[in-house]
């Protein structure tokens, strides 16, 4: 009797931690070395992850080598440095990024779930004013946990 208890324990058991295996969350982040363009010396890292909501789209980028003061656009687009695309999100989400010193951050909530597949890029642009310039750019690479 022991035996057959201590057998529908295991299997119990065994089926249990399937289960909380197969119900833990996934996250995906997306992450990427930014490097200067054309002669830039700007650099810097971006994440892109999941927002607390588990509908949202979080992009944090952080930026060295800029000038003192300077105030750059960035956005994530569709596609990769080599092969552009759209940006992805919506444009308006993304707060410029103003350096202090050398070193600039920003950061941006998507209205959009983080994507599961696809390539994806950062482009940190001269100015407002001139958006065609693209200063620096980094391909995303997804990774999960």
């Amino acid at each position: 009797m022991r035996r057959s208890s201590l057998a529908t324990a295991l299997v119990a058991l065994a089926i249990a931690s399937t289960a909380a295996v197969a119900m833990s969350p996934f996250h995906l982040e997306w992450e990427g070395k930014i490097a200067g363009k054309d002669g830039s010396k700007i650099s810097g890292e971006a994440t892109m992850k999941e927002g607390a909501d588990g509908k949202s789209t979080v992009v944090e980028i952080m930026l060295m080598g800029d000038e003192a003061g300077a105030t750059r656009p960035w956005h994530v687009h569709v596609g990769s440095c080599a092969k552009g695309g759209g940006v992805f999100g919506g444009g308006k989400s993304y707060t410029p990024i103003t350096t202090e010193g050398m070193h600039g951050m920003s950061k941006a909530t998507l209205p959009v779930a983080v994507p599961d597949t696809g390539s994806y890029y950062v482009n940190i642009h001269e100015s407002a004013g001139n958006m065609g310039k693209i200063l620096a750019c980094g391909d995303l690479v997804m990774h999960d946990d």
